[in-house]
């Protein structure tokens, strides 16, 4: 786990933001927990704009702006739009869930 910098414009100033580019298992399975459904196979995820949040608010550490949903809920899009281009850069919801999925799907695969 490394901490990444990166800078954004907030209120006409350069600043920069921190986040942690791996976070601990556990927290991750508790937001894929958060935003997900398991029990239908066929689309495992159904708040993708929840990941999206809980990802940033889970990974920042420092920031020029309160780190909470009030917080990023009152920066401009584009501005968030940066922010979750970066981190999520780190934290790619299709790398997991293919990882997760396909112990179950080669399982399949050999019933058939």
């Amino acid at each position: 786990m490394a901490i990444q910098t990166f800078n954004i414009t907030h209120k006409g100033v350069e600043a920069p933001i921190e986040f942690e580019d791996d976070m601990e298992f556990g927290k991750f399975e508790i937001i894929i927990q958060k935003c997900s459904n398991f029990s239908e196979g066929s689309n495992p995820v159904d708040n993708v704009q929840n990941y999206r949040k809980e990802i940033m608010l889970n990974a920042i550490k420092k920031a020029p702006f309160e780190i909470s949903e009030s917080g990023l809920n009152g920066l401009g899009y584009k501005t968030v739009g940066l922010i979750a281009d970066k981190i999520l850069e780190a934290y790619p919801l299709g790398n997991y869930l293919n990882r997760m999925m396909k112990p179950f799907e080669d399982s399949l695969k050999k019933i058939s």
